[in-house]
């Protein structure tokens, strides 16, 4: 739903006591519940509705107590509570009515939702509160236009809605704390994040940028030195070999994965090659297996960059753990995602990893001792509070992920389109969806018209970008990369995409390659 809706007390009583009086309301809560539309509590209600509703019952119907205490316990668990926020205005018209209503107006203004009331003073005093019988018309119509509403790329919004109370609480453990840089929630989600990713170690970074650059600095890899990389990535991949004084060497990808392609690296290694820099592009993990072949043979090191494979697996292993060390971004529109930036070294190399923490905290071990010159590279502790929130519902996000690309798959198969192809090996958590096809501008002018967003991931290769010029690598050298970055298309993807988003999606791009 595009609209949030706030249950003012009146309503909610009118549904539990059954008052007979106000039909609309009873039809409205039961709406919501069948409908899967939120409802929404303000914490500031809950002990006026439970001291009112144990009131009514014990007057008007005392042997019905226990019934009572499950229905308020089932009640319980039906709605979200909002927090209520901290700050108000003393001398706000609903404060001076009624400070309950007033603070549960500003629960409804901290998530952008309006609040259901009978109450018509209420209602003329608040500046975002609506009656049972208009809420009730105006979900019905979202309702019935699910399928032609706009689909935004990525929904950044709603996930953290769904989360709002533990980020919230995460926030207070915070702030309460005293302390903000390298304390216990960057410890704990480090703990965490290695746990799952199956890896000994894990350090928390500034970005994923950072990452990647940090762990070619504690190997030792720097000027004269060269880094294999794919000629198929975000620029990120080349800029970290960049920052540590190495050239990147770029490789082609297999044309079906769009993963760098195994069977060219080892025509790129020179006796100047220190690491192989493998990106799991998409989501979808790269053929592991057949890189650390090579890569033991000539006596490299493997670095995933794992920034959009938060939680994918590699014959049944998770990504991080895979080489010798991975660099995982935290950027807001990843699968796992901060509210902010952030980034993380993992790996199995205690020496590495002692090494990268003490790279990212200005080359020291002990505060005001610089062993070696280092960075200023450390994970904010808000930012890791919030991650290991939302880590905790990573795999379930990643299965919705993993459902809607299904989805994807089975409609478009015979559309025309250059679909995602998966190997038998490879458990993708489809951070993109990415299809392929050469009249991709029309496709997504198409899309756009019928209120559908997509992004180009990614529209110019590294290669061919101003900032590598001195690589003088022309046109036309990496063909399979040069054509795959004037083909691709990123289709809507996220956890929270709706099954009529989907359809809507699937629809209008069918029709567009039927006449494309």
């Amino acid at each position: 739903m595009s609209n949030r809706y706030l249950f003012d007390s009146n309503v909610i009583l009118d549904y539990l006591l059954n008052r007979e009086a106000f039909p609309v309301s009873i039809k409205l809560y039961e709406h919501c519940l069948n409908n899967g539309v939120s409802i929404l509590v303000s914490v500031a209600q809950l002990h006026t509705l439970e001291y009112v509703f144990f009131k009514q019952v014990k007057q008007n119907a005392p042997t019905q107590i226990e019934t009572a205490k499950m229905a308020w316990r089932a009640f319980l668990n039906e709605i979200t509570m909002v927090k209520t926020p901290v700050v108000m205005q003393k001398e706000h018209p609903l404060a001076l009515r009624d400070l309950e209503d007033y603070l549960i107006e500003l629960s409804a203004e901290s998530i952008d939702a309006q609040v259901i009331t009978r109450d018509v003073l209420f209602r003329q005093l608040s500046q975002r509160s609506i009656s049972p019988e208009q809420a009730l018309i105006d979900i019905n119509v979202e309702l019935t236009s699910r399928s032609t509403a706009k689909v935004l790329f990525l929904d950044l919004k709603t996930p953290h809605i769904e989360l709002r109370s533990q980020l919230e609480a995460a926030f207070d453990r915070t702030l309460n704390s005293g302390w903000y840089i390298q304390g216990n929630e960057v410890k704990q989600f480090e703990t965490e994040f290695a746990i799952y990713c199956e890896a000994d170690h894990c350090i928390g970074v500034g970005n994923g940028l950072d990452a990647l650059h940090l762990i070619l600095r504690a190997y030792g890899i720097g000027e004269g030195d060269e880094v294999i990389v794919p000629s198929n990535t975000y620029i990120a991949t080349w800029l970290a070999a960049s920052y540590a004084g190495a050239t990147p060497i770029p490789v082609e990808p297999d044309a079906r994965t769009y993963n760098i392609d195994p069977s060219l690296i080892e025509a790129a290694i020179t006796p100047r090659t220190k690491a192989i820099m493998v990106v799991h592009l998409y989501g979808q993990p790269a053929d592991m297996d057949a890189i650390n072949t090579i890569a033991k043979k000539h006596g490299l090191k493997v670095i995933e960059d794992a920034a959009q494979a938060h939680g994918a697996r590699y014959k049944g292993r998770r990504v991080g753990a895979l080489g010798d060390a991975a660099g995982f971004s935290f950027y807001p529109g990843k699968n796992l995602g901060a509210i902010g930036d952030g980034g993380a070294v993992t790996t199995n190399d205690p020496t590495l990893a002692e090494k990268v923490r003490v790279l990212g905290n200005y080359g020291s071990k002990v505060k005001y001792h610089n062993e070696i010159k280092g960075y200023n590279s450390r994970l904010d502790e808000l930012q890791a509070a919030f991650l290991r929130e939302k880590l905790k519902v990573l795999d379930a996000w990643n299965e919705k992920r993993k459902q809607i690309a299904a989805g994807y798959l089975q409609q478009l198969d015979g559309s025309k389109l250059g679909l995602p192809y998966v190997p038998e090996w490879a458990d993708p958590v489809w951070h993109l969806f990415v299809v392929r096809t050469s009249q991709r501008e029309v496709l997504q002018a198409h899309l756009a018209e019928q209120g559908i967003g997509t992004m180009i991931h990614y529209p110019i290769p590294p290669h061919l970008q101003p900032a590598y010029a001195e690589l003088e690598i022309k046109q036309g050298s990496l063909p399979i990369a040069e054509a795959i970055h004037r083909e691709v298309l990123s289709l809507p993807m996220g956890s929270h995409l709706q099954s009529e988003q989907v359809g809507a999606v699937v629809a209008a791009t069918t029709k567009a390659m039927a006449v494309a």
